[in-house]
């Protein structure tokens, strides 16, 4: 089957046999220009959101999940036969698409993938695409995750997806891998809040995509390492350990914290420090002290809480409640 990165060659009209190679050196008259030029401009008219990956060749499309920020749907073709050759497209929309069966060809530029399972891909407004179905290949399904609203905003002012306007398959990464299995979870649960916390680590492995050898027995990792997650993401201020987090996955320590970095990211501890950190500047700015709220969160040393606050949010704990925030808001005399 495919792989990330493989290559497909479609045979234009001008290398067959017996074609006519002789318009390759007429440059187009000035009236085809014209006609060519139009027929783009139309084409772009027709162009709108459907919710399907492929408007013109997806025959039906289902929405699993959406929030006002981002929406998950499952696109695939009927069980109807998809016409072999080449369609293209004007992206006019941020979004990231997990193919979850079949194969098709996807070209860029220059740029050539065959696609397949386990793959993914990124739009980006106004990025032209074409898709090619090969006559020996299973019809494609594929989970399109679409950005709207705040978090298209977001992204068009950091440019989260700038770097997939001219190669838009990404790179398979244990942190992509691990992405899509949480997806699955997420729309299992039918979580919202959950589906937006998702979305935005999803454009931070799209936008900074870990290095490292992909690995093994994926499958049978993945769900040890999420419930380690949530069970910090629960409980930030029970008194986890690398060894009791490691025991609670059935690995060695050493290992643990290798399969954990690798997946989510970052180190087990830096990831409990920031959910602690996370949900210490809700309960701030809910009115609780910065004492108070530096043990409810499992911090053990006032100095360091408030050390390790600044270095993630930039000021001091002191800055992030409701009577700081009153005063920065009351007008100068």
């Amino acid at each position: 089957m495919s792989r990330e990165g493989s290559h497909w060659s479609p045979v234009p009209p001008c290398a067959r046999p017996g074609a006519d190679h002789s318009h390759r050196a007429r440059p187009l008259e000035a009236g085809r220009k014209k006609q060519l030029a139009l027929s783009c401009w139309r084409a772009s008219l027709r162009i709108r959101w459907e919710g399907c990956y492929r408007h013109r060749m997806a025959i039906r499309s289902r929405a699993l999940l959406e929030t006002p920020s981002v929406i998950v749907a499952l696109s695939d073709h009927g069980g109807e036969a998809v016409p072999a050759g080449l369609e293209e497209e004007i992206c006019d929309h941020y979004c990231v698409n997990f193919v979850e069966s079949g194969e098709f060809g996807l070209a860029v530029g220059r740029g050539r993938w065959r696609l397949g399972r386990g793959d993914a891909f990124a739009w980006h407004p106004f990025a032209r695409q074409a898709y090619v179905h090969f006559r020996d290949a299973v019809p494609d399904v594929c989970l399109t995750v679409r950005f709207r609203g705040s978090a298209e905003r977001e992204i068009e002012r950091h440019g989260h997806l700038a770097q997939t306007v001219g190669i838009p398959v990404l790179p398979r990464t244990n942190g992509l891998g691990f992405l899509r299995f949480r997806l699955d979870h997420i729309l299992r649960d039918g979580e919202p809040l959950a589906l937006d916390q998702w979305s935005a680590d999803l454009l931070e492995v799209v936008r900074a995509p870990a290095k490292g050898p992909l690995l093994r027995a994926l499958d049978a990792l993945a769900p040890r390492i999420e419930q380690s997650r949530a069970r910090m993401l629960a409980g930030c201020a029970a008194p986890h350990s690398l060894a009791s987090l490691a025991a609670g996955a059935g690995m060695s320590p050493f290992h643990f914290a290798r399969v954990f970095r690798a997946l989510v990211g970052v180190p087990p501890h830096r990831f409990l420090r920031n959910v602690r950190l996370d949900r210490a500047l809700a309960m701030l700015r809910e009115g609780a002290s910065v004492t108070t709220t530096c043990y409810a969160v499992g911090f053990n040393n006032l100095s360091h809480f408030i050390r390790s606050f600044r270095r993630r949010f930039g000021s001091p704990p002191s800055h992030s409640g409701k009577k700081a925030q009153a005063r920065l808001r009351v007008p100068m005399a």
